[in-house]
């Protein structure tokens, strides 16, 4: 670019709050992540024949997400974590799409339509999600099993669909040759994905084998699965880490937009293009 060229700026001042996406991201994962262990260990040690409990009475020893997080207390310890979890996730989901929108210049003209149109879509797959999570939480399977299984199943669909194609978005998106940090992300969503599809096809068959043959310990397999699913999600959201490890989430106050030309700056004096700019040389403290 020529010396000619404008290069517009904000200015970012009174800084109040100032968080690295890194803490946001460990944070926002460790809460389910170690809400979910606690309700497990605890369920098992001190509610075992409780939470293994079955409608056919079927023998069973690993107890369900649901049933593990659906006793007191450890359902105020989910609930509170999941509430406090979901709120960030929704603000990253609108930076996906921002930092997807912005390598729209990566995609063929003649894909560009297309490339808009799924990450859109990505980004409604990616909030339906973290809604149902939310939904599949408050209400648990004792107090209404219609609705919770249901809200599951849709949890499950977003969550799959939005995996596969976050990932394809995410390829697509790049460079022919991506960098170390770039490689590894893409290592993870795609092992994650493979891994949670893999699950989600065993919690299928086994969710057949014990509701409708009552087969022993079936049900303990279908939980297991569960683990995976829930695992396994949790470790490919937290690779947006490596997309986001420079920015940060700021409280602050940001005055209207400057330009820089030829050493020059250009301040609007309300923000409006339409009023007249005041211009001062950089240096010149003079009113």
């Amino acid at each position: 670019m020529g010396t000619d060229a404008v290069a517009a700026k904000e200015n970012i001042h009174g800084t109040m709050l100032r968080i690295h996406f890194a803490k946001i991201a460990y944070v926002t994962v460790s809460l389910p992540a170690f809400s979910l262990l606690f309700c497990f260990l605890s369920g098992v040690l001190f509610r075992f024949y409780d939470v293994n409990e079955t409608v056919c009475k079927a023998t069973n020893v690993i107890p369900s997400i649901s049933a593990v997080t659906g006793i007191l207390p450890q359902a105020y310890v989910w609930r509170i974590c999941i509430g406090l979890h979901a709120t960030p996730r929704f603000a990253v989901g609108i930076m996906y799409y921002n930092y997807y929108m912005e390598r729209l210049r990566n995609i063929s003209p003649q894909y560009q339509t297309l490339y808009r149109n799924l990450i859109r879509l990505n980004f409604w797959l990616y909030t339906i999600e973290n809604s149902c999570l939310v939904g599949v939480t408050y209400i648990s399977n004792k107090e209404n099993y219609p609705i919770h299984e249901k809200i599951f199943i849709v949890f499950m669909v977003a969550c799959n669909c939005y995996m596969l194609l976050n990932t394809i978005i995410y390829r697509w998106s790049r460079e022919a040759t991506m960098s170390p940090s770039e490689q590894l992300s893409y290592r993870i969503k795609k092992w994650m994905f493979i891994a949670i599809i893999s699950a989600t096809g065993g919690l299928i068959i086994f969710f057949i084998r014990h509701r409708f043959f009552c087969i022993p310990f079936a049900f303990s397999y279908f939980s297991a699965c569960e683990y995976v699913i829930a695992y396994t999600n949790m470790t490919y959201h937290l690779s947006g880490y490596l997309e986001f490890q420079d920015y940060y989430f700021i409280a602050a106050l940001v005055s209207p937009a400057t330009e820089t030309r030829n050493g020059d700056v250009i301040t609007p004096l309300d923000g409006s293009p339409r009023k007249p700019l005041l211009r001062r040389r950089t240096g010149d403290n003079s009113l």
